[in-house]
């Protein structure tokens, strides 16, 4: 679909698009792709990683994996870049937007052949964005105190591997006294920290991970509308079929509860000792022979009320390993022959062992591991309900409590703010329209954004007595011939974040509630 899309992949892994078969618009017949949110609420939705699937030509057996003859033979490996491209052109007329630019990009999933006996090849390519191409990994980060959550969002992309170049951070809101992260997915640490603040995690369109912190869209340009769709005949932007009101029942909400969770700090003391000793002992060859080893704590098999670990201590010799050539210990004494690289992190250090001596092996006949505990003190809960809302609506407690805010006042803040919100029902919306329609439609497919703010008017066809407007919380996207671009959005409400006042952000007297 060559003129308005371009699609592109880095085959050789060389970072840049620039290589022979590295375009692949030609081939294509046609193509979709999302971002945004699972589902529509502010509150409860979560961003989830962006997928795009195009049906590639192959009349050659260029994208069959298993065909040497083919030009990208060994190159068709899951991970590599993807972009697409929205460029001027005809379609068949030009439109006001950027040269070239991103409109989707992530990384290549897979390409499945789709054989015919009757002779006309495709093949199907799948492609996630950013956050399901980190999502497989763990990540584990040492403990950190007054940790602001945009700093907290870093270490564990730092700990990831994942580019600063490839990021784009708000300076977080909130300062959490403790946080950590034990052997946990990049996207589960990620999220407790983006519900501590109230902020959203995103994918950018140019591959970036991005993270918003809780005033981001009540500031500008998120006040301005940015286009205006409307059911009036005459309207220069209309919707069409589907078009539908969300249910907005599943996301009221009029009890929150928040938990604060506060640490206390232990004396030194030995934390972990190494179970095997005397004819079990360890061996460590000689002449740089290692052996890595894992101290835990606390130890899941035994009760404490431990917690994590402060500070751990790095390993000295004589009192916390002895090494002998025998493994009863009645040898050559090798404990200075041993060396130790202490690696930290919250609930466990990793002993990476290296024996120096170069002509004897050495038997590790003791070890342990000190530092200072963790307990945590009785946790307190705050809450924040609304009666009114009961009564009409039931009971509605908040499932997904915070999991590090710092103190009772932040979380009698954060409990009062999203119960002002989302007491009541509040207008979702579902608004579909033709991209290739004109190039003012195509323009507004191509250039709006997750958390753009629109207005939507739904009082003439429609009926539904809406004037108002919406921010952008998820896309969809689906180009075949025709061509025929088809666009859905998913919309929140705008309206109840506009009478939030942000200090020097927020229009005085226009915005009358306090943000926390």
């Amino acid at each position: 679909m060559p003129g308005v899309y371009t699609l592109q992949i880095d085959w050789n892994n060389d970072g840049d698009f620039a290589d022979a078969n590295e375009d692949v618009t030609s081939d294509t017949l046609e193509i979709s792709w999302e971002r945004g949110r699972d589902v529509v609420s502010q509150l409860t939705g979560r961003f989830v990683s962006g997928r795009l699937e195009a049906v590639l030509k192959d009349q050659t057996g260029k994208y069959a994996s298993f065909n040497s003859a083919s030009p990208l033979y060994g190159s068709i490996l899951p991970g590599r870049k993807v972009q697409l491209l929205g460029k001027s052109g005809s379609f068949p007329y030009t439109f006001p937007i950027q040269f070239d630019r991103p409109i989707w990009s992530g990384f290549l999933d897979r390409i499945e052949p789709l054989p015919t006996v009757e002779g006309f090849q495709m093949a199907k390519l799948s492609a996630f964005g950013p956050l399901g191409y980190l999502n497989e990994r763990q990540v584990s980060v040492a403990m950190q105190t007054n940790r602001r959550t945009d700093l907290a969002i870093g270490d564990v992309l730092d700990e990831a591997g994942w580019p600063a170049a490839d990021r784009s951070l708000d300076t977080g809101q909130t300062t959490m006294g403790r946080w950590w992260a034990d052997r946990k997915s990049v996207l589960n640490s990620l999220r407790e920290i983006e519900l501590t603040e109230s902020g959203f995690l995103l994918e950018t369109k140019d591959r970036k991970i991005a993270f918003e912190n809780r005033h981001h869209r009540l500031a500008a340009p998120h006040f301005t509308s940015q286009a205006t769709f409307s059911d009036a005949a005459a309207a220069a932007l209309s919707y069409r079929n589907p078009f539908k009101q969300i249910d907005p029942l599943p996301f009221v909400f009029n009890i929150f509860e928040a938990r604060v969770r506060l640490f206390a700090v232990g004396g030194l003391a030995v934390l972990w000792t190494h179970p095997e000793t005397g004819a079990s002992s360890p061996l460590v060859t000689r002449n740089g022979g290692s052996l890595t080893l894992w101290a835990s704590y606390p130890n899941p098999d035994s009760p404490t009320d431990a917690f994590a670990v402060d500070t751990w201590t790095t390993p000295v010799a004589t009192t916390d390993y002895l090494a002998n050539s025998v493994s009863d210990g009645s040898g050559v004494n090798l404990t200075l022959s041993i060396a130790v690289v202490a690696t930290k992190f919250a609930n466990a250090m990793k002993l990476v062992i290296t024996n120096n001596h170069a002509t004897l092996d050495a038997y590790l006949t003791f070890l342990q591991a000190r530092g200072t505990p963790i307990t945590q003190a009785d946790p307190a809960k705050v809450v924040a309900e609304d009666a009114a809302s009961q009564t009409a609506y039931g009971e509605r407690t908040y499932p997904t409590p915070p999991e590090w805010l710092p103190d009772t006042q932040e979380a009698q803040d954060w409990a009062d703010f999203h119960l002002g919100i989302y007491k009541d029902p509040i207008p979702f919306l579902e608004l579909s329209f033709i991209g290739s329609r004109s190039a003012a439609y195509l323009a507004q497919a191509l250039n709006r954004d997750i958390g753009d703010r629109v207005t939507v008017v739904a009082n003439t066809r429609a009926l539904l007595g809406i004037n108002r407007d919406f921010f952008i919380e998820a896309e969809r996207h689906r180009v075949v011939p025709g061509p025929l671009h088809e666009v859905t959005w998913l919309l929140s409400d705008a309206e109840q974040f506009s009478d939030f006042w942000v200090l020097d952000s927020s229009a005085l007297g226009t915005q009358t509630r306090l943000a926390y």
